[in-house]
């Protein structure tokens, strides 16, 4: 059975995490974390389909005599519970989505959320989001204009690549909760913490 991202630990560690970047530097981190982002209807759609599929060939080409009924009301069967069954397992949804599509429903749903919780507004810019997305197993960071520059070092690919690498394996929030602390050393030396630093954006995990 696959470990739950988000437990009460996990939701402390990643707090403890954000407040560690933001104490060694200028940037605002926030932490979001969602089931999903997507409803994946198309997922359970096709796997009603592939199932539905799969019954009336093995009625067809069955040796076994059936009544016509069985071959309307067989698939129409089939295809609801495997529609059923792909709704409640996130497995069935990655394997019937491309990683591709994932992906993108991820950073869609990581930049309306920057927008929706304003991190863009902070006073010097420095707004920074990591977006988890359960269900796809990826991690998004989005940032404001402050931190832009930042994100074409190697320092900040190599941070974020094994903070991804980790939620693509099924790391839980507790075990990705140290990767998004050392986000704070590849920050530090260039977005300067002032003694007059504010909080401006919550550390608490967004939901």
């Amino acid at each position: 059975m696959a470990r739950p991202f988000l437990t009460d630990e996990a939701k402390q560690a990643l707090r403890e995490a954000a407040e560690g970047v933001e104490a060694c530097c200028s940037a605002e981190l926030v932490v979001a974390v969602r089931p999903r982002s997507g409803s994946y209807r198309d997922a359970d759609l096709l796997a009603a389909i592939l199932a539905g599929l799969a019954a009336l060939t093995f009625l067809l080409f069955s040796p076994w005599p059936f009544r016509l009924a069985w071959f309307l009301v067989d698939p129409a069967v089939a295809g609801a519970l495997a529609a059923l069954a792909c709704s409640r397992s996130p497995a069935l949804r990655r394997l019937l989505t491309s990683a591709g599509e994932r992906r993108e429903r991820v950073r869609k749903a990581a930049r309306a959320t920057f927008v929706e919780r304003r991190i863009h507004s902070t006073a010097g810019r420095t707004g920074i989001l990591l977006y988890f997305s359960v269900l796809e197993r990826e991690a998004e960071p989005v940032v404001d204009l402050g931190v832009e520059p930042l994100t074409a070092t190697e320092g900040w690919r190599q941070a974020v690549g094994a903070l991804q690498e980790a939620v693509r394996r099924g790391a839980t929030g507790v075990e990705v909760a140290p990767l998004v602390r050392a986000l704070g050393a590849v920050l530090s030396p260039v977005l300067v913490r002032r003694d007059d630093d504010v909080d401006e954006l919550t550390d608490e995990v967004v939901e």
